[in-house]
């Protein structure tokens, strides 16, 4: 009787955070080891189980979102399936984004691969009121699919009696059907003796592929002219969407996030996805968004202005005459009543971006701005962190770290400061409601937007002077469009809301007693304030700012906020409301210096908070030091040339 025992190799392969090593653990338990691949630092794990009489090889390789790209990540897996190819291929698919990881899914069937699907994560997307036709599913891939859990071993002699039955199948490879160019590219490179996988692959790395005769470079040169001459979008981006095509049209039959997509989602994608009208929409609602932030946040600011008026009319009349009335009154209410008026606009701009970003709206805001910012060496992955930097740029720093290229990582949190926080939406609207009144919402939209410019301009910069190290593909799933939930908005819009509530009670009620103490003190004689505005005035004079604003930007080095806050304190010494601040700032600066001090606001140095996350997240005080110097100089320069021209106009 033979001793004899076959043994087979089973590769883990799928997205990260997908839970394949969970259930690779699962699978070898304690019988495991972890090593790296031959030839470089990239870990992987294997493992063995025997089962039915076999002996089953686990190789767990790392978490990859493509075969397609040049990270050492994805080019471990690609050679390891090419140079060793295992028995079977165990394919650990997250079912709560079930588009983007089947999109890996469909390069391992293109390419041949035996593959076994593992639907994992079900439960969380069955909680989420979601479900998945597996039957369907497997069908229309023409694979065994079962589902799985990597946190119980319930299911793990069902998946292993599927990988004893498929181990041996015979394997025909996947053909996607993609729009009629890229097809007769395929088939111009099968006829000089490349698989339709190889023509596929070759397609997919914009050319970067290494053909192998010069009739192939020929033909591959031809087909490059060709499909340039007729299409826009580079070769990885029309292989991607042919790629989609499939995976929708199969999910639309297996999944019910699919299956509810009406006509109007599908009319809505077309509208806010045109190539001529995607970027238009995106900045009607831009403008939009900070209109509505102005206008409708000017009622109830008004109401929380006299509220602080009325406060501060009591205390005063309470209080007898004394240096602790002054500090209650002119430091404390008014100084952080100045700033506690203008919560009405941050609630309702975190209100407006909680709206796009639950519909469904800011990821196709996302796909808009991709091919844009790959233009200045960003990275799609960097929208995300921007658009977070509109709320604050501590949090938005550290979000991207989800940017791998170090290139990319670094323009991205250069830059980020750039983006208007909700700390400087205070001073943009005080400013703007005194002197451009008729028009503050597009002013409002205007800082943004120069923000935004500047930041793209610097990131094209930064791009020629740094260096890249490798190339990231941005791989995101389109959600479904929604109506956002009441309960998670108002729980989103709260949140920042408390946020914007503490830094009041916080880090503005601390500046603005200073301010007070430094405007206060000496009692007799030029307070030191003053003389500090006085020794640095000369430096902002060619933007026609006084002393007063002098020492208001200087306040900003602590936290933005501190700026609307320093304005109150230097302007309202006989003054109780905010009118009495506007009449005050309105006939000491003209509105061509009121605009010059927004873009200062935007543009010069990122507070301390934000500071420390630089040097935090770059690892470097020099990244540090360099954000800052870049800020203030163009400050410096943007102001000045804001003031020189509108000055000739208004």
């Amino acid at each position: 009787m033979s001793d004899y025992q076959p043994s087979y190799t089973v590769a883990l392969i799928g997205n990260p955070n997908c839970g394949k090593t969970s259930l690779f653990n699962q699978l070898t338990g304690a019988r495991q080891r972890t090593g790296n691949m031959a030839g470089v630092t990239v870990t992987s794990r294997e493992g063995h189980k025997e089962w039915g009489g076999v002996e089953f090889h686990f190789i767990d390789l790392p978490g990859i979102y493509s075969l397609a790209n040049s990270r050492v990540e994805e080019m471990v897996a690609r050679d390891y399936l090419i140079d060793s190819p295992p028995d079977l291929i165990l394919n650990v698919v997250d079912a709560n984004n079930l588009a983007r990881n089947l999109a890996l899914t469909s390069q391992l069937l293109e390419q041949g691969l035996p593959v076994v699907i593992a639907l994992n994560m079900l439960d969380e997307l069955e909680k989420q009121g979601g479900s998945i036709d597996i039957a369907e599913l497997s069908l229309g891939l023409a694979k065994p699919v079962m589902g799985s859990d990597g946190r119980s071993n319930s299911h793990i002699s069902v998946l292993m009696d599927l990988l004893l039955e498929n181990v041996e199948q015979p394997e025909e490879p996947l053909v996607i059907t993609y729009e009629p160019h890229i097809e007769s590219a395929i088939c111009a490179l099968e006829a000089v003796d490349l698989t339709r996988w190889q023509a596929v692959r070759w397609l997919e790395s914009g050319g970067s592929v290494a053909l192998t005769n010069d009739k192939q470079v020929a033909v591959g040169q031809q087909i490059r002219e060709m499909l340039a001459s007729r299409h826009d979008e580079s070769l990885a981006e029309m292989i991607a969407e042919g790629r989609y095509g499939y995976i929708h049209g199969l999910l639309h039959k297996s999944s019910s996030e699919h299956q509810d997509q009406s006509a109007a989602d599908h009319w809505l994608d077309r509208l806010t996805l045109n190539r001529w009208l995607g970027v238009p929409i995106f900045l009607f609602l831009l403008w939009l968004m900070f209109e509505a932030t102005f206008t409708l946040g000017s009622y109830p600011a008004d109401w929380i202005d006299s509220g602080v008026s009325w406060v501060g009319q009591q205390v005063g009349a309470l209080m007898p005459p004394s240096l602790l009335k002054n500090l209650i009154v002119e430091g404390l209410i008014a100084g952080v009543g100045g700033v506690l008026v203008f919560l009405p606009n941050v609630v309702l701009l975190f209100f407006f971006i909680a709206l796009l970003e639950q519909s469904g709206y800011m990821a196709r805001a996302v796909f808009l701005t991709d091919n844009l910012m790959s233009k200045v060496g960003l990275h799609g992955k960097a929208f995300v962190p921007l658009v977070m930097g509109f709320g604050c740029n501590v949090p938005a720093i550290m979000s991207a770290r989800t940017i791998e290229e170090p290139r990319a990582r670094l323009i991205t949190i250069l830059i980020n400061p750039f983006m208007s926080c909700s700390a400087r939406l205070p001073v943009y609207v005080l400013l703007a409601g005194i002197f451009f009144a008729d028009h503050a919402g597009s002013v409002l939209f205007g800082l943004y937007m120069l923000g935004i410019l500047v930041a793209f301009t610097v990131a094209a910069l930064l791009a020629r002077t740094i260096s890249s190290q490798h190339d990231e593909t941005f791989i995101m799933e389109l959600p479904p469009w929604r109506f956002p939930s009441g309960r998670s908005m108002l729980l989103h819009v709260w949140d920042k809301a408390s946020d914007f509530l503490r830094k009041i009670g916080g880090v503005i009620l601390v500046g603005s007693v200073l301010i007070w103490l430094l405007q206060s003190f000496p009692m007799q004689g030029t307070p030191w304030l003053e003389q500090l505005g006085h020794f640095v005035a000369p430096l902002f004079a060619p933007m026609g700012f006084g002393w007063q604003e002098t020492v208001a930007l200087l306040s900003g080095f602590i936290a933005k906020e501190v700026i609307a806050a320093s304005l109150v304190v230097v302007y309202q010494t006989d003054m109780n409301d905010m009118t009495g601040l506007q009449a005050a700032l309105g006939s000491a600066l003209a509105p061509a210096s009121g605009l010059a001090l927004m873009v200062f606001t935007l543009l010069y140095m990122p507070c301390l908070a934000t500071i420390a996350a630089i040097r935090r997240e770059t690892g470097s005080w020099r990244w540090a030091g360099v954000s800052i110097l870049m800020g203030l100089v163009l400050a410096w320069t943007g102001s000045w040339l804001v003031y020189t021209v509108a000055s000739l106009w208004i």
